[in-house]
């Protein structure tokens, strides 16, 4: 854990989703404040429209192939029997498209799909985090998104429950507060360092030719 900053988000059902979209919202907020280091602080990301483009990933993409041989389409008809509500992949895309639907692997393969990104889910067991067998690894990903879930520390799959692993080597994660106060203050020794460089333009002499008698 000494590795990352563990973040919470809210838990409605739509966790993974607020997850991931509240990891994408951290690497845009990492800035270099105090000499080399850098920070970032957590804002809220959209949730919903990650959920709608992962269902329309899934119901275009069905037949994708996975590295062990399958296909999407197997993963969801595995779903579809061991819940008693669903009968029919679209009943699957249909219930995930509801807010409170839980994601699991089958939408973390869509979801580096369409980042271009490969996730890796951890739990933890005592001091040290282990991976949990959730995620998706993408050749080429432009990045790797990295998660916690409580799997292994509640036997209630009510409880289960995605959150942010943010690596301390990418920035610190801080509060929007700290983090308003540590811009205005770079800015204003970046303002102070330019107006030192500034060299003062010397003034130009005209030589005025005197009048002739």
């Amino acid at each position: 854990m000494n590795k990352y900053t563990k973040v919470n988000v809210v838990g409605d059902g739509s966790c993974y989703f607020h997850a991931v979209t509240g990891y994408i919202e951290l690497d845009k907020n990492v800035k270099k404040l105090k000499g080399d280091k850098k920070y970032t602080y957590f804002r809220k990301g959209n949730a919903s429209r990650l959920r709608k483009q992962v269902v329309v990933w899934l119901r275009k993409n069905i037949d994708y192939k996975l590295t062990n041989g399958l296909t999407i389409r197997d993963d969801i008809n595995d779903a579809i029997t061991v819940d008693s509500k669903l009968d029919s992949i679209s009943d699957y895309l249909q219930h995930m498209s509801k807010p409170g639907a839980y994601a699991g692997q089958i939408e973390i393969t869509a979801t580096a799909n369409i980042l271009n990104r490969s996730i890796r889910t951890f739990t933890r067991r005592g001091s040290t985090l282990h991976n949990v067998g959730l995620g998706y690894e993408l050749k080429g990903a432009k990045g790797t998104i990295h998660l916690y879930h409580n799997i292994g520390t509640t036997k209630h799959a009510g409880l289960h429950h995605f959150e942010i692993l943010y690596p301390k080597s990418k920035a610190l994660v801080i509060s929007k507060s700290v983090y308003d106060k540590l811009t205005l203050k770079h800015k204003k020794t970046v303002r102070k360092a330019v107006s030192k460089r500034r060299v003062p333009k010397k003034k130009r002499t005209v030589k005025r030719r005197g009048r002739r008698p």
